[in-house]
C-alpha cells in the first residue's frame, strides 16, 4: 500500500512540473519588459544624438536584401529628455529632431511629446522650412498609420518609447537572434492602445543578458506581417548595451530604412524652453541652443558589437 502511495505521489508531482506555468510566463514576461524599459529609457533621462537615415526601395537577390534605388539619406540631429511625471511609472517624453542634410531639407524640424498617461495620444509637430510653416502630425483614431519621419519607414509611432502600460504580454519562448540568446515575448495592445496603434500584434526578441530588444516583427491589425526592425549593432555605454544600429524594413511596401546613431551623449542637460514649439520657428534661439549640446556629443565612449 505504502509503495502504491508513493507511486503515485511521484506520478502526480511528475505531471504537476509537465504543466506549463502560464501565469508565471505571463508574468515573467511582464517583468522582462520592464526590466527592458527601465535599460532602454531610465538608465539616462537625456541624450544628444547624430542620426543618420538610409531609405531605399529593394529586391531580394539570393537571400540578400539590395536596393533598387540610390538610397535617400538624412542626417539630423536629436535632443532628447525622458522624465516620469510624480505617481507615474511610465514616463512623460520630448524630443527635437532637426534636419542637417541634405540641404534641400536643411532646418526641417520635428517636435515631439509623449505623455505617460495610458489613454493620452502623443503629438507631433514638424515645421516645413520651404513652406515656413509649422504642420501638426495627428494620430488618427481606430488605427490608422501616423505620418513618416523625414520620408523614411519609420513612422511617428514607431519613433516614440514604447510604454510598458500600453500593451499585455504573453511568453512565447526562446531563441537565438545574430548569435544572442533571446526571449520571444507577444505584445498585444490594450483597448485604449489599440485606438492609436497601427499595430494589433507585436513580437519582440529580447536578449536575455543586455534585457535590449534586438528584433520586432509588427502586425497590423489585420494580422500581415507589416513591418520588421531589426537591431545590426549595439553599443556599450558605462554597463549599459544600447542599439546603435537597426533596420526597419516594410515587408509590405518593399522599402527600408536603415538608422544609425553615429554619434551620441547622454545625460546632457537639456533645456526645457529648447523642447518647445519655440524651436520650430525660432531659427536663433534654436541655433544657440544647438550649438551649445552638440560640444558633448562623442564624450561617451563605448565598444561596439
Amino acid at each position: 500500500m505504502k509503495i502504491w502511495m508513493k507511486t503515485t505521489c511521484r506520478a502526480l508531482l511528475a505531471a504537476l512540473l509537465l504543466v506549463p506555468p502560464t501565469t508565471s510566463f505571463a508574468q515573467d514576461a511582464y517583468d522582462i519588459m520592464v526590466k527592458v524599459d527601465e535599460v532602454t529609457h531610465r538608465t539616462f533621462p537625456s541624450a544628444v544624438r547624430f542620426i543618420t537615415f538610409s531609405t531605399c526601395r529593394y529586391n531580394v537577390q539570393g537571400g540578400k536584401l539590395t536596393c533598387a534605388e540610390k538610397p535617400r539619406i538624412v542626417k539630423f540631429e536629436s535632443f532628447a529628455v525622458h522624465k516620469p511625471p510624480p505617481g507615474r511609472m511610465d514616463l512623460d517624453y520630448k524630443a527635437l529632431d532637426v534636419i542637417m542634410e541634405p540641404i534641400s531639407d536643411k532646418n526641417t524640424v520635428m517636435l515631439s511629446w509623449g505623455y505617460a498617461e495610458d489613454d493620452k495620444a502623443s503629438d507631433f509637430w514638424v515645421y516645413l522650412p520651404v513652406l515656413s510653416k509649422v504642420k501638426r502630425i495627428v494620430s488618427v483614431p481606430d488605427g490608422g498609420e501616423t505620418g513618416a519621419v523625414f520620408g523614411s519607414e519609420m513612422s511617428a509611432e514607431d519613433a516614440e518609447p514604447q510604454k510598458v502600460i500600453d500593451y499585455t504580454y504573453k511568453m512565447l519562448g526562446e531563441d537565438t537572434y545574430r548569435g544572442r540568446r533571446v526571449w520571444k515575448i507577444e505584445m498585444i495592445p490594450t483597448a485604449s492602445r489599440r485606438k492609436r496603434s497601427y499595430y494589433g500584434r507585436i513580437v519582440s526578441y529580447v536578449d536575455k543578458e543586455r534585457f535590449i530588444v534586438l528584433k520586432q516583427d509588427l502586425y497590423d491589425r489585420s494580422g500581415r506581417h507589416y513591418k520588421q526592425l531589426s537591431v545590426l549593432e549595439v553599443k556599450q555605454y558605462g554597463h549599459i548595451w544600447l542599439p546603435k544600429k537597426a533596420m526597419m524594413n516594410n515587408l509590405i511596401k518593399r522599402r527600408v530604412t536603415t538608422w544609425d546613431r553615429a554619434r551620441v551623449s547622454y545625460n546632457v542637460e537639456i533645456d526645457k524652453e529648447f523642447l518647445s514649439q519655440r524651436s520650430l520657428t525660432d531659427f536663433a534661439y534654436r541655433e544657440r541652443r544647438m550649438q551649445y549640446y552638440r560640444q558633448f556629443l562623442d564624450q561617451e565612449k563605448g565598444g561596439t558589437q
